[in-house]
């Protein structure tokens, strides 16, 4: 410790942080694998690298995870201060092109999850190794780093060129290792969807921007795009570009297709993203093309079932950070205040717009459907649904039945009715609508019921093709066409 005393009566102390302590603590800054996986992509992305290749050795007693980019690498003195924690301060002024902002990304994020970080770099074919061990800096209470002259016995050296970087973590605590090999293979299975995310705008070609090439255990990923800008039924809005904080926002709103515009299941389910398109809708923060925080409203709007199919993209870069509240993980950010009136109308707009999809459709479907099983009614802003009792099976049915049998029907139908349990739909279709299914008629209940209706459909002027075309289009009979046809062609 030192002491200064000028000017008169004032000492400055100089204190070191317990070196022991600090590291223990900054492990628990809050990161996943997923994130801190991302932080070294970031720094592999500022470096300039094409290509990034992720290793993972899941078994207990070698396990290790390793990255290794064709970027510029490090001199010596370079990595050296790249290894120091807080290498850097956010306000800095940096290239635009840099991902990083606090200088601590490639240290937190790998004692996040290991605690032997070793980095090997090479810069026009010389080759500078350093390595943090944290069992040897809390065993001496010292801010130690090992620094070798040769890579020899380090695992994944190997692969690494005349110019980029590969950084190692070893002695994996927190991957759940006594429990075999699978906690990490999950970790790294989400690891990857997280990335293609993430990443997904680098790994296609921009303008100005080169795809780059990610791949995990030589698997290379593919762009998870949440706007589905290559579908022809996606909706693009035009852009909007605010000046906020010094600093540009380029915003673009998206209305993705509704379900009966897309050809397969795997193609929609695509779209939903690995939440479903419920938990997919909302704002895409992007910072240098790297999303930093998605599926969110930012608290100005529930995420509501109509709204499902919005998306919005929203552009900054990194003279925006303190702005936008960027924190140390990248994965938090808050829209400046002059900002949020405008994404809040914003908001209003897309919601009427993506309403208008759904309404649109379920009005066609309202119309082609000759026998809806169940009756809508809106009277002034209330809306109900009840039983039909025109139906052609419940009046079949109903027409074997004596008056008193009769009256007891329909005071049945109506108790089914109001006992509609709409708080529990709302409720489920709320949180994911898409675990909602319809129970499931077999085949001889749809013929038994598709008879009936076919044989209604001919006596109403309609002929095969048109009645195909109706059935397909109302549940559960859409679900069964092959027993519809089966039923339409018998009836020539």
């Amino acid at each position: 410790m030192t002491n200064s005393n000028t000017p008169e009566g004032v000492f400055y102390d100089t204190i070191e942080p317990d070196a022991a302590a600090l590291i223990e603590s900054l492990r628990d800054i809050g990161y996943t694998m997923s994130t801190a996986v991302a932080d070294i992509v970031d720094n592999a992305l500022t470096a300039n690298a094409s290509r990034i290749s992720i290793r993972v050795n899941a078994h207990p007693d070698h396990a290790a995870v390793a990255m290794i980019d064709d970027g510029i690498g490090m001199s010596a003195a370079e990595l050296l201060n790249a290894m120091r924690p807080g290498s850097s301060t956010p306000t800095d002024m940096r290239s635009k092109e840099d991902l990083g902002r606090f200088g601590l990304g490639l240290k937190t994020a790998s004692f996040s999850q290991c605690r032997r970080l070793t980095v090997v770099t090479s810069k026009e074919g010389v080759r500078s190794i350093a390595i943090w061990d944290l069992d040897l800096v809390v065993e001496r209470n010292a801010w130690i780093v090992e620094r070798r002259s040769t890579d020899t016995g380090i695992r994944y050296a190997d692969l690494l060129g005349e110019n980029g970087t590969l950084v190692l973590w070893e002695k994996l605590d927190r991957a759940g290792l006594d429990l075999g090999d699978q906690t990490l293979l999950r970790m790294l299975d989400e690891t990857s969807r997280h990335l293609e995310l993430v990443f997904h705008r680098f790994m296609r070609s921009e303008p100005g921007h080169t795809a780059i090439i990610l791949d995990v255990n030589g698997h290379q990923l593919e762009p998870s795009d949440p706007f589905a800008e290559w579908h022809d039924a996606t909706i693009r809005q035009p852009v909007d570009r605010r000046r906020v904080a010094g600093g540009t926002a380029i915003i673009q709103a998206f209305i993705l297709p509704h379900r009966n515009k897309v050809k397969s299941e795997a193609e929609w389910k695509r779209m939903g993203l690995s939440e479903g398109h419920m938990r997919s809708q909302g704002f895409y923060l992007y910072r240098n093309r790297r999303l930093i925080r998605h599926a969110t409203w930012f608290k100005m709007a529930p995420q509501h079932r109509l709204t499902q199919l919005a998306r919005v993209k929203i552009d900054i870069g990194n003279e925006s950070d303190a702005a936008w509240k960027i924190d140390v993980l990248k994965a938090s950010a808050s829209p400046p205040p002059v900002l949020r009136n405008h994404l809040r109308q914003m908001i209003e707009g897309l919601g009427g717009k993506s309403k208008r999809v759904y309404r649109k459709r379920g009005a066609k479907l309202t119309e082609e459907n000759p026998f809806p099983l169940w009756q809508r009614a809106k009277v002034d802003s209330k809306i109900s649904y009840s039983l039909n009792w025109d139906h052609p099976i419940v009046s079949r049915f109903e027409r074997g039945l004596t008056d008193i049998q009769s009256r007891q029907l329909q005071e049945l139908m109506r108790l089914f009715s109001a006992g509609l349990p709409l708080e529990a739909l709302q409720h489920d279709m709320a949180d994911n609508f898409e675990a909602v299914e319809q129970e499931v008629l077999d085949d001889a209940e749809m013929r038994s019921s598709g008879e009936v209706l076919i044989s209604r459909l001919r006596e109403m002027g309609h002929d095969n093709r048109e009645i195909i075309k109706l059935l397909g289009s109302i549940p559960p009979y859409s679900a069964a066409m092959h027993v519809i046809k089966e039923l339409v062609d018998e009836g020539n």
